[in-house]
């Protein structure tokens, strides 16, 4: 689309040829210099988020940390602003029960912007999954993990296509209960055999559909 031509140059010309050398600071000074001319939303996000990203994964973490929080203060409605930032802090390389309380918060504000929009529940509660399942916070997974299924019986345009599972499901003392992930489990191997059976194309299943009565 015409909207995202300046994108794709800023991209080719600058992004990417800085991301090779290694350049970090100066692909966020790009990348400044690019938005100050640029009023598209969905294109902003797009390269707030991708500096964010690009940066936390091999340049200087503080400048990181800045985009990510620079995505949140403009895209404050947006739940997947908010799910990057609980990424932020989610990350194996910052894995202390701190984080994983602060990643939580930002997950628990994704999708209370999600449930306002009635958009990408579903996407969000997977994210607060494996966020609860790495912090080993085994009462409040259950208790997403129970929405999950309920939100099912919704049947929404804009959410994940996919029944995802892959956050740890241990069924031990004093972690799950083993008919919920159970049910679980079978339920995301029924939304895999339907994907395979109607396509890539298929959208969101609801729960009539994986586990007819």
């Amino acid at each position: 689309m015409e909207e995202w031509n300046a994108y794709i140059e800023f991209r080719d010309r600058m992004f990417f040829p800085l991301l090779e050398k290694d350049r970090y600071i100066e692909i966020a000074d790009a990348a400044d210099a690019f938005l100050v001319s640029e009023d598209n939303p969905a294109v902003r996000f797009r390269v707030i988020s991708e500096v964010s990203v690009f940066l936390d994964e091999s340049g200087p973490v503080d400048v990181a940390f800045r985009w990510a929080e620079r995505l949140c203060d403009e895209f404050p409605d947006y739940p997947f602003a908010w799910c990057r930032m609980g990424a932020w802090f989610c990350a194996p390389y910052r894995a202390t029960p701190e984080n994983y309380r602060v990643a939580g918060g930002h997950y628990e504000t994704a999708l209370r912007h999600a449930r306002a929009a009635d958009e990408w529940v579903r996407y969000v509660l997977f994210d607060l999954c494996r966020c609860l399942a790495k912090a080993e916070d085994w009462e409040r997974l259950e208790t997403r993990m129970r929405e999950i299924i309920a939100d099912l019986q919704t049947k929404r345009a804009l959410d994940s296509a996919v029944l995802e599972d892959d956050w740890s499901m241990p069924t031990g003392d004093g972690t799950l209960e083993p008919a919920l992930v159970a049910r679980y489990r079978g339920l995301a191997a029924a939304d895999r055999e339907r994907r395979d059976r109607v396509g890539s194309k298929a959208g969101p299943a609801t729960l009539d559909e994986l586990e007819p009565k």
